[in-house]
């Protein structure tokens, strides 16, 4: 798998993505309107780097919290913020959210995972 590939998953996944609203009930709290999908889209855009392998600390359950040398993964890093860092696992096909991590200049994961649009809107 190389950056070419990963850029290939990222824009069919933008191109794919439809806003569809959960039904009224289905949800605790309010749901997002479709207007502030559509501004974290333009943010999640305006985010996209080409992507590149970073390692990163796995940190997504207390049990690897708690862990006094975390597991080292490495990932694609395909969109960066101020506050985060999105990533994608090819082995789990799945994009997910890292922080900075417990280690002095880490990146640790924050058991955020699934689709592009959903785990950067989770941010």
């Amino acid at each position: 798998m190389n950056s070419a590939v990963i850029s290939t998953i990222v824009a069919q996944a933008l191109d794919a993505y439809v806003y569809e609203a959960p039904a009224q009930g289905s949800t605790l709290g309010v749901p997002w309107t479709e207007e502030k999908v559509r501004r974290h889209l333009s943010l999640l855009r305006a985010a996209l780097v080409v992507p590149y392998l970073q390692k990163f600390e796995l940190r997504d359950t207390f049990a690897q919290m708690r862990r006094l040398e975390a597991e080292i993964v490495e990932y694609w890093v395909v969109a960066v913020t101020a506050e985060c860092v999105e990533f994608y696992d090819p082995t789990s096909e799945q994009f997910g959210l890292a922080a900075n991590g417990p280690t002095n200049g880490s990146l640790g994961t924050i058991g955020v995972r699934g689709d592009l649009v959903g785990v950067f809107c989770a941010m």
